[in-house]
């Protein structure tokens, strides 16, 4: 066990970069969005909404990962943060599945957008914004709560970096359901993000039908629009890089017995996908500064606001 607890420490460790960079610049995301007039427009209240989902799924594996950390608890809390782990990873759930249907609704705005722009039933606009992002959340919420009351974990499980629980039969049964249909429908969104891509790569590289190149009239705003596929397109493959070996895992694991499971295994793996996670969550504002020249302003202005000194009154005598 000193093995496993002693890779977990180490890649608390080495997440504290990730947990800190993640905050801020997605914390920065929703400022900018918040505060710049010409930033409220309905991609980037998607964008606002998803970068408050990251934080608090960074929030909640940095608490989870620390908590679990042998050198920082007892094993009395230990236990006890153990008993508490379905709730925290049902809020990740609950995070990771607003951000990849953030993800699949940015996909279909686009591809309506540049592929069937007279198509206008489907197209995000001010007025229905709001509701579509709480739709969202909503529907997170409704597809990750049953998470919660699948799982059951051992009081006395030996594993100290983790919680490995011995289910009971309903219980396991229930897991196994909840991962089916939660799976199914993030299969689902993944097949859509593919094709709205796929179609829209195909369109403005292979056969020119998006944005033209020797269209002559709105060259720099045809440019902007084929930047904002690729950066919605990073954004994507950076979170099922981080998303996708997870659930996997999950996957093989909710469908193996307990006897067959490798304690040391199970909780180097887990440690590993968490933190292939948690990187992934910090790179969006990255891509972003990157290729967005709005958002690249912005952050700008922000932290030179930030660390601009204070003006000083000068003394008159």
């Amino acid at each position: 066990m000193v093995e496993t607890d002693s890779l977990s420490f180490v890649l608390s460790c080495c997440s504290i970069p990730f947990y800190i960079s993640g905050l801020i610049g997605n914390v920065l995301v929703i400022r900018i969005v918040h505060k710049t007039r010409e930033m409220h427009t309905p991609t980037n209240y998607l964008l606002a909404s998803m970068a408050v989902s990251d934080v608090f799924t960074i929030i909640m594996i940095a608490a989870r990962r620390f908590a679990f950390s042998q050198r920082v608890l007892d094993e009395n809390f230990a236990h006890l943060v153990c008993k508490a782990s379905p709730v925290i990873t049902t809020f990740i759930t609950i995070f990771a599945t607003v951000s990849s249907i953030t993800l699949t609704v940015l996909a279909v705005e686009r591809y309506n957008a540049l592929l069937k722009p007279l198509r206008t039933g489907l197209r995000l606009s001010e007025d229905n914004i709001k509701k579509a992002v709480a739709l969202i959340w909503v529907t997170s919420v409704f597809v990750s709560i049953p998470n919660a009351f699948s799982q059951e974990f051992d009081r006395n499980n030996p594993v100290r970096s983790g919680c490995f629980g011995q289910r009971d039969s309903i219980t396991n049964l229930a897991w196994k359901i909840h991962l089916i249909v939660f799976n199914a429908l993030f299969l689902i969104q993944s097949l859509v993000m593919v094709f709205c891509y796929g179609s829209l790569i195909r369109g403005l590289y292979f056969t020119d039908t998006v944005c033209p190149e020797n269209e002559t009239t709105d060259g720099e705003r045809n440019s902007e629009k084929k930047k904002l596929v690729i950066t919605f397109l990073l954004a994507t493959l950076g979170f099922l890089i981080g998303y996708v070996p997870s659930v996997a895992f999950n996957i093989v694991v909710a469908f193996q017995t307990n006897a067959k499971i490798n304690i040391n295994l199970y909780s180097h793996l887990q440690n590993a996908f968490e933190f292939l996670f948690s990187c992934s969550l910090c790179l969006n504002p990255l891509v972003y500064a990157f290729r967005s020249t709005h958002f690249r302003e912005g952050f700008k202005r922000v932290l030179t606001t930030c660390w601009k000194p204070a003006p000083q009154d000068d003394d008159v005598h």
